[in-house]
């Protein structure tokens, strides 16, 4: 069922949808003073737009700051990623979250992607004097490796997988802490991938279950609900469609609700636009919902 909100057709006034845009764009009142000098139509059905979308309550404030994190960082849109890290830092969340954010757009943006990011992040904490917490709470090399049981991760895999000798295999030839991330995210397509890509290349298959999954998955700095939450958002940014369909189906497994990732959506086309979104996502999305559940939205 659709979910009602504040009606703002007339309703709300400049200020309460100010006051919502603000949480998340703190530099709104600005911008839109600036937008209503231009032309006070646009100005005002713009901001009338975002305190809709940004002001429904099925993602609380934390996932949608984290989520923007990530679309600016991979959109390169840097002077709306700074004012999402001052929101965060206003909205006081686990600012460790928001950092790591940043470090899983390399998977989709390549390393470089996250340098002026950090740049951006740190001059931020540091003007407010936070980046001393933060950064005494960073992981050690081999860390989380160290506190994690492949007997305990087994019980994620998918049965199918679990019957399979290939996962013993791939998990012999690579090592396991990359081959079994992988495997509890993506079930049924794992050993397909590994067995492929090993074929054409085990040095490259080794790097890449090494930093893809054990190193970067397996941080364990952000529940995988809400990274891949994340990671619908960074794939929306840059088009990336395929790996969209991917990551709504695998944030479900992982205990999102439908309704979360199609709020992740509507957000989107506010900080991303509407192209790849409206209204294809949303019919992927319940295309997979249907597959997944057998029944619709």
């Amino acid at each position: 069922m659709p979910i009602n909100t504040v009606n703002f057709d007339g309703e709300a006034s400049i200020e309460q949808m100010l006051s919502i845009v603000e949480r998340f764009q703190p530099g709104i009142r600005k911008r839109f003073e600036s937008r209503r000098e231009i032309d006070s139509a646009f100005a005002e059905a713009s901001l009338r737009y975002a305190a809709r979308l940004f002001g429904r309550p099925a993602l609380d404030a934390r996932t949608r700051l984290l989520v923007m994190t990530g679309q600016f960082t991979m959109s390169r849109r840097h002077s709306r990623l700074r004012e999402t890290i001052i929101a965060a830092c206003e909205q006081k969340l686990d600012l460790r979250e928001v950092l790591e954010v940043i470090f899983q757009c390399s998977i989709y943006g390549g390393e470089s992607i996250v340098d002026e990011p950090l740049t951006i992040f740190t001059e931020e904490l540091k003007a407010r004097g936070l980046f001393d917490e933060v950064s005494a709470r960073s992981l050690r090399t081999g860390q989380r490796e160290s506190e994690r049981s492949l007997e305990a991760e087994r019980t994620t895999w998918d049965p199918e997988d679990l019957a399979d000798p290939r996962a013993d295999e791939l998990m012999a030839k690579y090592g396991w802490p990359g081959i079994s991330i992988a495997l509890a995210l993506r079930p049924r397509h794992t050993l397909n991938n590994a067995t492929f890509i090993g074929g054409l290349d085990e040095g490259f298959a080794e790097a890449f279950y090494d930093f893809g999954y054990s190193d970067m998955y397996g941080r364990q700095i952000l529940d995988h609900k809400t990274r891949l939450l994340c990671m619908v958002g960074n794939t929306l940014a840059i088009g990336e469609i395929v790996q969209t369909r991917h990551h709504m189906r695998t944030a479900m497994k992982q205990g999102a609700s439908p309704r979360e990732v199609l709020e992740v959506l509507f957000q989107s086309v506010v900080v991303v636009g509407h192209p790849n979104i409206v209204p294809e996502r949303f019919r992927d999305l319940v295309k997979i919902i249907e597959e997944e559940t057998g029944a619709g939205f």
